[in-house]
């Protein structure tokens, strides 16, 4: 933990066990909570956190992925991967920690690992529930009355996971396709984002994340991804011959040339200017050039 604040404190931190989990409560200042490769211990079976920020805003970040979780959401934290937790302003959180033995699937975090429930289903916020109930009397159940509500938490995780995998493949992929074509066709507008896709798709922005939940990129990651693969192709055709740096990043939807470069070095490792002195090279993959 590491505070991000001036003169804020990293504040109290309180556990409690809960029969084969275990809840953790943290309230405290502006700071960092993180786990960096070089302490991530692969555990026999594997552990897992479920987080919860009960006041304040978190910004959650694992193998990729980005999320800002609301006060109803649920993160799925695996600790045996790098990640890290953003607190901007003061915050309570609340975690409960399960060992992968305790879930009916040993594949059940696995699914969920790195993604964030939404309350969109009676099961998730039924969980949520449960969450804020165990968190708020750890210190007062007796071990019989803790070994139940863990059994009764580790049950709603497995039908969560049971639940994802019974969604029809087929209509899922499709509408993933269809996201992926209407971002291709739209690459041009500054406003495409989740909300104009999901309107283009006749679905909710929550349903549209949820269908990104088990993809390599989120919804906005991918966008960018697009756009920045448009813009290596458009300099691989034109070379020097083409458009302005400018003039490309307007046509592609980048807010200024400036993010559009930065985007692109990010990417590709190396500035537009420079991709496009290596005219006939064949493209990389975005992130494949950077280390």
């Amino acid at each position: 933990m590491t505070a991000t604040g001036p003169g804020s404190e990293l504040g109290l931190l309180r556990s409690h066990p809960l029969g084969h989990l275990r809840t953790v409560a943290l309230d405290g200042g502006p700071q960092r909570i993180s786990r960096p490769p070089s302490l991530c211990r692969p555990e026999p079976g594997g552990r897992f956190a479920l987080a919860l920020c009960l006041d304040g805003e978190a910004v959650f970040t694992q193998a990729g992925h980005t999320a800002w979780p609301g006060p109803d959401e649920i993160v799925v934290i695996d600790l045996a991967r790098p990640f890290a937790l953003n607190f901007p302003q003061r915050f309570r959180l609340g975690l409960v920690h399960l060992p992968q033995r305790t879930l009916g699937s040993p594949r059940t975090l696995e699914r969920l690992a790195g993604s964030t429930l939404r309350p969109d289903d009676g099961t998730v916020t039924m969980l949520r529930l449960l969450l804020t109930h165990v968190l708020d009397g750890a210190a007062r159940f007796g071990p019989i009355a803790a070994a139940r509500l863990g059994g009764h938490v580790a049950d709603l995780v497995d039908a969560i996971a049971f639940e994802r995998d019974q969604e029809p493949a087929s209509a899922r992929e499709h509408l993933l396709a269809r996201a992926g074509e209407y971002i291709d066709a739209h690459l041009g507008r500054p406003d495409l984002g989740p909300e104009s896709v999901a309107r283009a798709l006749r679905i909710s922005v929550r349903y549209l994340h949820r269908l990104f939940e088990g993809e390599e990129l989120t919804i906005t990651r991918l966008i960018l991804q697009r756009r920045v693969e448009a813009c290596a192709r458009a300099l691989e055709r034109h070379g020097p011959y083409g458009p302005t740096l400018a003039e490309l990043a307007r046509r592609h939807g980048f807010s200024s040339a400036s993010h559009f470069s930065r985007a692109f070095r990010a990417a590709y490792g190396v500035t537009p200017s420079q991709w496009r002195g290596r005219r006939g090279s064949t493209p990389a993959a975005p992130g494949s050039d950077a280390a």
